[in-house]
């Protein structure tokens, strides 16, 4: 259900107990549990809705590859929300009524919300590759949980000396290469070798990359028994076998999808600018442009005027800049405008030890990287651990 919004932009401070209801648990909102008592000082009362644990994705390829624990990818954030006075629903939403401010939620009474912010993430579309959907053997790689429970499965066959699945990656972008190094690293750490195929539309892999850190990681992944499939389209499945668009078959027991992330079906279902792919469009205030009462920040917004990736580090970049908004519109003060980076630190896990680092045009491998990335990784979860976010 939908409706229009009767609250004008200008609307700024609320007189009553404000109901400010966050959906999902995502960077950002991560960084509203941290600090929720600044919105309840203000006059708010804030309930996160979230079906379970905050899985951290810059960590999730090492622990698929055995560099961390369960435990240490993901974090409670429920436990950081109540430290600070607010509430928590374990549910899920399955609908908005805009016109009555209300949330329809799975198994929970409906839930009225005065601001209403969606931390949604993305999800891997499934629809392109005939009979990919819903099947046991296939594993997205979000949502990042269930890349625990493969490596429980693969772990499993190592261990025992049992016989060994064969796997498919599909997508040749960062997170495809990082699935695969992991994949081949998971096995070295039990002296066996995974059959693992990676199959990528693009000519090269990591294609935003510079060509010569394409070619590198590449030649690393070949001479470490990786079988690559570039310029080649999956386009069917059942089980042991890939199809390719040129007909070719990859064999592969368990499939893993690393590309084509699309926004949640929920935000298509409200009533305003979206688009499927990049998600619900917002203003650099980080609210729908017909509703300013609904925020959208990570991978299910979209901002307009500054389109940007799909990656964790926006969402981070976006906590701070909704705190303030959200408090801007409980005392009056004016919003903050958010504005994407140009450029960003993205350093790729590639689980032997070393790492691929890329700033722009400019990339470095080895242990050095790696050990940056660690390092960084740990700061971030090791301060909401202790409850401060920062």
């Amino acid at each position: 259900m939908v409706g229009s919004c009767q609250v004008s932009s200008e609307e700024h401070a609320m007189d009553e107990t404000t109901n400010i209801v966050l959906v999902g648990a995502g960077h950002a909102h991560l960084h509203l549990a941290a600090r929720v008592e600044r919105l309840i000082e203000r006059g708010a009362h804030v309930t996160l809705i979230s079906p379970g644990d905050f899985w951290y994705s810059g960590m999730a390829s090492g622990m698929l590859g055995g560099d961390y624990r369960d435990d240490e990818d993901r974090l409670d954030p429920a436990a950081l929300i109540r430290a600070g006075g607010g509430e928590v629903i374990d549910d899920r939403v399955v609908g908005i009524d805009r016109q009555a401010r209300q949330l329809r939620l799975a198994e929970s009474p409906p839930l009225a919300y005065d601001l209403l912010s969606l931390n949604l993430g993305s999800r891997v579309a499934t629809n392109a590759i005939i009979g990919i959907g819903g099947d046991a053997h296939v594993w997205p790689a979000k949502p990042v949980g269930r890349l625990w429970r493969l490596r429980q499965l693969l772990e499993t066959a190592l261990a025992e000396q049992a016989p060994l699945p064969r796997l498919a990656v599909i997508g040749g972008g960062p997170t495809g290469v990082e699935l695969t190094a992991n994949l081949l690293g998971l096995g070295e750490r039990y002296g066996r070798e995974l059959e693992i195929s990676l199959v990528s539309a693009s000519e090269r892999l990591l294609p935003e990359a510079p060509r010569s850190a394409s070619r590198w990681v590449a030649r690393r992944l070949y001479r470490r028994g990786a079988r690559l499939e570039l310029a080649a389209s999956a386009v069917a499945w059942e089980p042991g076998r890939l199809r390719l668009d040129d007909g070719s078959e990859v064999g592969a027991d368990h499939v893993l999808l690393a590309s084509g992330l699309v926004a949640p079906d929920l935000v298509g279902e409200l009533g305003l600018r979206s688009d499927a792919r990049q998600g619900l469009a917002i203003t650099p205030a980080l609210h729908a442009p017909e509703d300013p009462r609904i925020f959208a920040v990570g991978d299910c917004a979209w901002l307009e005027h500054a389109p940007y990736p799909k990656l964790g580090v926006f969402g981070v970049r976006q906590g701070p800049v909704l705190l303030a908004n959200l408090e801007a519109r409980l005392t009056g003060a004016a919003p903050r405008h958010f504005q994407p980076q140009r450029r960003y630190l993205s350093i790729l896990n590639l689980g032997d030890g070393r790492g691929l680092g890329l700033w722009g045009r400019f990339w470095w491998r080895g242990r050095s990287a790696l050990a940056l990335k660690r390092r960084l990784d740990h700061r971030f979860m090791a301060a909401y651990r202790a409850g401060t976010g920062r």
